[in-house]
């Protein structure tokens, strides 16, 4: 193949399937997983469009799809079948894991329920690894961009701390302002509350709230509903199928 039809590929490889407003595009998504017990579908055939500034959870019984969904759009896993487009991106048709990490790193804010914070860097230097992995800022501005997205969680006082001499709130505040280091469009939350008291809690969906009304897209498994009302749209998904999907406000 010429270096003009290869790159051609790639280029129509990478067209929106979607609206200009879509920041997520999920067209007839299936993933089914096999061993050697047999096959088991996950998601099964899901189209899904989240629009740009939207600040969405998604809610489901354990097992009934949602982490595998958060795997398609966060480029984790492959889906068997379909089609992911993320901000024009399609993540998987004719891209390697080398360029899917590269974009992963510079187009996507990860938050997980444990936070996975490296205990021997203070929390100035957790925000600043994000930034060296995706190569984002030139290295002397690092430390400043760190210090700036503390200050937005709220953390510039404890920078120079170890994770374990702050509380786990705070440790989850530092996971996110790790995420948002490289200035992502898309925010992805799995669980994110999941081990933290309710005051704690409030506070990271307050956040979400502010980074969601700044422009940011954020999506948000859950398993609290007391969270769902507080979210433009509610997404629910039961034995891989998205079976309500509501709007709460605008």
């Amino acid at each position: 193949m010429s270096t003009t039809h290869a790159r051609l590929r790639v280029d129509l490889s990478q067209q929106a399937m979607s609206t200009p407003d879509a920041m997520i595009d999920m067209h007839g998504v299936v993933k089914t997983f096999r061993s050697s017990a047999g096959e088991f579908t996950a998601l099964k055939g899901v189209d899904l469009t989240i629009e740009r500034g939207q600040f969405v959870s998604i809610v489901g019984k354990s097992g009934s799809g949602k982490s595998t969904l958060l795997n398609m759009i966060t480029g984790i896993d492959h889906p068997t079948q379909g089609r992911v487009v993320i901000g024009g991106t399609d993540i998987y048709t004719g891209v390697t894991e080398s360029q899917r990490s590269r974009w992963r790193g510079r187009n996507l804010g990860i938050v997980f329920q444990f936070f996975q914070l490296l205990p021997m860097l203070t929390l100035l230097e957790n925000v600043m690894l994000s930034m060296d992995f995706a190569e984002m800022y030139d290295f002397d501005e690092r430390p400043e961009r760190a210090l700036e997205m503390l200050r937005l969680v709220g953390l510039e006082k404890f920078a120079n701390k170890l994770p374990v001499l702050v509380s786990t709130g705070q440790q989850q505040l530092a996971a996110i302002a790790r995420a948002m280091a490289c200035d992502p469009p898309l925010l992805v939350a799995d669980e994110p509350t999941g081990n933290l008291d309710s005051r704690s809690a409030n506070t990271i969906v307050d956040l979400f709230e502010e980074l969601s009304r700044r422009g940011k897209t954020v999506v948000m498994v859950t398993h609290d509903p007391s969270f769902t009302s507080r979210t433009t749209r509610n997404i629910t998904i039961a034995d891989g199928l998205l079976v309500a999907d509501g709007n709460h406000k605008s």
